[in-house]
């Protein structure tokens, strides 16, 4: 009996620990932090007016996210994880590098493994070129998702490294943006 309890007590623990993960924490910008100001340039498309947000910036250093809408911030999220080897831009497949640069989200879908997943139009000609030069694949598939949800992304949340490239938030947050979020919406990358 006392080992079924403190089973069943330990299990009780993962399940409060799980459902406290996805709630709702401040989030403080660092004293350091990259301005945020960003209007979308010519080279990035305008997302169409009736879409919730006309772009989006992602902001490496300081692992933030951002959705704007008519040159304000509507709503930041903080970013869990990146690749590997987040500094720099991403030049070919498997350097667990994200890019940066001017983007669009070029595909948005459910997924098994990522909760929601929003494509990042990497590679673009530029990059493709570089990579040919290089005598490198490009890659792809980069996206912003969430984790694969469960015990699974409990432990994958630990691990602030875990995705090739892409920009990992929490399960809710991308649940929220996903709706947000249309094909077309320009994002901006910043180091």
């Amino acid at each position: 009996m006392g080992y079924r309890f403190l089973f069943s007590l330990l299990l009780c623990g993962v399940i409060f620990m799980l459902s406290a993960c996805d709630t709702e924490r401040p989030y403080v910008v660092s004293q350091t932090a990259t301005p945020l100001h960003l209007p979308p340039s010519s080279t990035m498309l305008v997302a169409q007016a009736e879409n919730p947000v006309d772009y989006i910036v992602v902001q490496k250093k300081d692992k933030i996210i951002s959705l704007w809408k008519k040159g304000r911030i509507i709503k930041t999220y903080p970013i869990l994880a990146f690749g590997a080897d987040p500094l720099g831009h991403k030049v070919r497949e498997g350097d667990e590098k994200t890019p940066e640069g001017a983007y669009t989200i070029d595909t948005k879908h459910v997924s098994q493994n990522f909760q929601k997943f929003l494509r990042i139009s990497y590679p673009n000609e530029k990059d493709r070129a570089n990579a040919a030069r290089l005598g490198v694949p490009a890659g792809g598939q980069v996206g912003i998702h969430g984790d694969k949800g469960g015990i699974a992304g409990f432990f994958q949340r630990f691990d602030k490294s875990w995705t090739d490239g892409c920009v990992a938030i929490r399960n809710a947050d991308i649940e929220e943006v996903y709706k947000m979020i249309a094909v077309g919406t320009p994002i901006m990358i910043k180091p």
